[in-house]
């Protein structure tokens, strides 16, 4: 991502936008982290009924939505009926977020910063399928070629589909417990725990020219290590805390090898 490489690493991923202090993949969230400085938007996609990109974790409307329902089910009408109110850490008051909405993709890039990147997980089965593939490298060509996205997935055959739809974009596999980093990709990351059992695991990731980025919403403890290992990014679901706490470190020390 040429537009980031002069910032100091690691970057600041904002996990679901600033998910504590507002409903998760809300637009609040995410306008939330941006002005708190969070390099980069972390959001999940799936499919609509009606063949839509939109911004949400789970396959069902039921845990942060005052509506029920699975996305692939529901038209984008019907999701967009849904007032978003939830979040899985959050700590605000729901009564100062009345009229949050599920954004669509095209929604979310139009607000987005061109100075800021975006990583996208893939959720969505059906993105598997190549046409649906094509539709969503289609909606993000202009940061593909600005190298200001990303694509994410545990599912590593979403992102095949993805890269053969656009073999210039970029592609990260994710693990919940996965301490050798191995990928025909761009970027990979693990938890933190495995990357504790595999000390070589970020100087490995190089090796293979692999971007890291390690699974640890609530980085803060472990933020001096992760700096002497040089990783690239750090996801966070408080992003504001996450910065402040860099900016009180001292200048980043050589990565380990």
């Amino acid at each position: 991502m040429p537009h980031l490489t002069d910032l100091p690493r690691p970057l600041v991923m904002a996990h679901r936008g600033d998910a504590v202090h507002a409903p998760e993949n809300s637009p609040s969230a995410f306008r939330l982290a941006l002005e708190r400085g969070a390099d980069l938007l972390e959001t999940d996609l799936w499919r609509t009924r009606d063949g839509v990109l939109v911004c949400h974790h789970d396959r069902t409307l039921d845990r942060t939505t005052d509506r029920t329902g699975a996305i692939p089910e529901l038209s984008l009408a019907q999701v967009k009926q849904a007032r978003v109110t939830g979040s899985y850490c959050g700590r605000y008051d729901e009564a100062d977020y009345p009229d949050e909405r599920v954004l669509t993709l095209d929604e979310l890039l139009a607000a987005l910063p061109e100075d800021r990147g975006l990583a996208l997980e893939l959720k969505d089965p059906a993105l598997a399928d190549p046409d649906n593939a094509r539709q969503l490298v289609a909606a993000i060509r202009a940061r593909i070629q600005e190298q200001t996205v990303m694509l994410l997935s545990f599912d590593t055959p979403l992102l095949r589909a993805a890269q053969r739809a656009d073999p210039e974009v970029w592609i990260g596999k994710i693990g919940m417990f996965s301490p050798l980093p191995v990928f025909r990709g761009n970027g990979i990351g693990t938890t933190w725990p495995a990357m504790r059992v595999n000390p070589l695991y970020t100087w490995i990731a190089r090796l293979q020219g692999l971007w890291v980025c390690p699974l640890d919403p609530s980085p803060e403890p472990r933020l001096d290590w992760y700096r002497k290992l040089g990783v690239d990014a750090v996801l966070t679901d408080d992003p504001a805390r996450t910065c402040q706490a860099l900016r009180r470190m001292p200048s980043a020390p050589t990565p380990e090898p």
